[in-house]
């Protein structure tokens, strides 16, 4: 196993530990909620791709009913045997995917066309390197699009880091959201 590799597998381990020892707090929830609207609001997003948040990762479920009742299409990934992301128009439906969790159901739409892509992480730093589970979904599906709106990853304020180790095909991101803070990295968003 090479340097980074082995540097991303202690960073993963290191957070998944700390991710496991805490609390839900809904207090967290809705500041969070409240920065992953404000930035839609600025950026006049009218279509955005999120995620749903599984087990102890930061949660997007009280914005995602936010961008829902404020008319803003949002299309959520379904995880495939390929390692690829389906993504779907989300209507409040789920089922559980290929890996355990609640998935959405609802019509396939492209990921091309949406105004803003926030992305599930265990780590960021304010250069726009992620840290991802290591499976790669997300950077292949960023990867394989021609124009990629802005990205936005989403963490807990502990998990926004001075360095991620990176590799050639890390897909970077042009914000970092926290449930206290936006840390805008390229000139994309407001």
């Amino acid at each position: 196993m090479d340097t980074v590799n082995r540097q991303k597998g202690e960073m993963r381990r290191e957070l998944r530990a700390s991710r496991a020892a805490r609390e839900y707090d809904p207090e967290l929830a809705g500041a969070l909620c409240v920065q992953l609207a404000e930035l839609c609001l600025r950026n006049g997003a009218a279509k955005i791709a999120c995620y749903l948040a599984y087990g102890d990762e930061p949660d997007t479920e009280l914005f995602i009913d936010w961008a829902i009742d404020n008319d803003i299409d949002v299309l959520l990934p379904i995880s495939n045997q390929d390692g690829s992301l389906t993504w779907v128009k989300f209507n409040g439906e789920t089922q559980v995917g290929i890996f355990g969790f609640p998935e959405p159901i609802g019509p396939e739409e492209l990921l091309a066309g949406v105004d803003l892509i926030f992305i599930p992480a265990l780590a960021a730093d304010k250069t726009g390197q992620r840290l991802g589970k290591g499976k790669g979904y997300y950077d292949r599906a960023l990867g394989a699009l021609e124009d990629v709106a802005p990205v936005i990853a989403v963490v807990f304020d502990d998990e926004l880091v001075e360095q991620v180790p990176t590799e050639d095909h890390d897909h970077p991101v042009d914000a970092v959201i926290t449930p206290t803070s936006t840390i805008l990295i390229s000139d994309r968003l407001k």
